[in-house]
C-alpha cells in the first residue's frame, strides 16, 4: 500500500521507431527539420552533404551543364542553411540569377536545369522550365541512405573530441589545485573544501570511461559522456571558485567547452528521436513511474 501511495504511474503510447519516423529519415535529424544543430555544427554537415551530392550526381550521369547548375544551387543551399528550417532542402532562384552566377547564356542554363530534373523534385514543372526555379534537393540527398551514417559519424567524432579536450583540461586543473592546497586554502574554507573533495572522489569512483579518454569509446555513448562532463563541470567550477587567485585567469568549465546549446541537445538525444506530431496509432506502452 505504501508503494502505491508514493508512486503514481501513467501509461503513454510509445510508438515503435518506424511509426515515429513517418515521413522523416535519419538525415532529417541531422540536417533537416528535426535537427538541434545550428551555426558551424550544422554548416559542417551541410558542406559534407553538398560534396557527397555532387559526387553522386556526376557519377550517376549528370551532364556538364547540369553539374554547373547544381554547383551553384548547392552553394546557395549551404549559405541559406544556418539554423533549423521547416523547408531545409528547398532552393528558389530565377534563371537570370543563375546566368549571372555561371556567366552562361540562357540556353545552356535551361539545358542544365533539364539535365538536373531526374535528380531533384520539382512541384511546378512549368514554372521551373520558364525560369522561376523552385526545387527540392531531398531526392538527391536521401538517395544514398548511408549519407546520414557518414554525417552522424563526423558530427559525433567532432563533438567527442571537443568534450574530451575540455574534460581532460578540467581534470588536470583540479589535480593542479589539489597539489597546491597548503598554499591556497583559506583556513576558514575547510567545510567547503571537504565537500568539493567528496564530490571529486565520487566523480573519479564511477570510472564510466577509461582514461586517457578514447574518441571511439566516447563517441559510441555521447549521452553518458555528456552526463559525466556535467558532473565534472560542477566539481571543476567549485575548485576554481574556491582556489583560483584574483591575479590568475580561473576559467570556468563553460569557457573550456564553448558549445552551442543545440550541440549538447543533439548529443543528449542520442539515437532516440522525438516524434514531430502525435500519432493515434497502437504501439508498445511505456510505463512512466512518478
Amino acid at each position: 500500500m505504501g508503494r502505491r501511495h508514493h508512486l503514481h504511474t501513467i501509461s503513454v503510447i510509445l510508438c515503435e521507431l518506424d511509426m515515429w519516423d513517418v515521413g522523416l529519415t535519419r538525415l532529417d535529424y541531422l540536417i533537416g527539420e528535426e535537427t538541434h544543430l545550428d551555426g558551424a555544427d550544422l554548416k559542417q554537415l551541410v558542406h559534407l552533404a553538398s560534396l557527397d551530392a555532387m559526387r553522386r550526381a556526376v557519377a550517376d550521369g549528370l551532364g556538364a551543364e547540369g553539374a554547373l547548375v547544381l554547383q551553384i544551387l548547392l552553394l546557395l543551399w549551404k549559405n541559406r542553411i544556418q539554423k533549423r528550417s521547416e523547408t531545409p532542402y528547398i532552393i528558389a532562384i530565377r534563371d537570370i540569377d543563375l546566368e549571372t552566377f555561371l556567366d552562361l547564356d540562357e540556353d545552356r542554363v535551361r539545358e542544365g536545369l533539364r539535365q538536373l530534373l531526374p535528380f531533384v523534385r520539382v512541384d511546378d514543372l512549368d514554372l521551373y522550365l520558364s525560369g522561376d526555379i523552385e526545387l527540392s534537393l531531398e531526392p538527391l540527398l536521401k538517395k544514398d541512405g548511408r549519407l546520414a551514417d557518414r554525417l552522424d559519424l563526423v558530427w559525433r567524432t567532432t563533438h567527442a573530441r571537443e568534450l574530451i579536450e575540455a574534460a581532460t583540461e578540467a581534470e588536470e586543473a583540479i589535480h593542479c589545485y589539489l597539489g597546491q592546497l597548503q598554499e591556497r586554502v583559506d583556513p576558514q574554507a575547510g567545510d567547503r573544501l571537504a565537500v568539493l573533495q567528496t564530490w571529486w572522489r565520487q566523480y573519479l569512483s564511477k570510472e564510466r570511461f577509461a582514461r586517457p579518454y578514447d574518441v571511439l569509446e566516447v563517441r559510441s555513448d555521447l549521452c553518458a559522456f555528456e552526463d559525466q562532463t556535467a558532473e565534472l563541470a560542477l566539481v571543476h567550477d567549485g575548485f576554481v571558485g574556491l582556489l583560483a587567485r584574483a591575479d590568475e585567469y580561473g576559467a570556468l568549465f563553460s569557457e573550456r567547452l564553448q558549445l552551442a546549446p543545440g550541440a549538447r541537445l543533439q548529443a543528449l538525444r542520442g539515437p532516440r528521436r522525438v516524434r514531430p506530431t502525435r500519432l493515434d496509432r497502437p504501439g508498445r506502452r511505456l510505463e512512466i513511474v512518478r
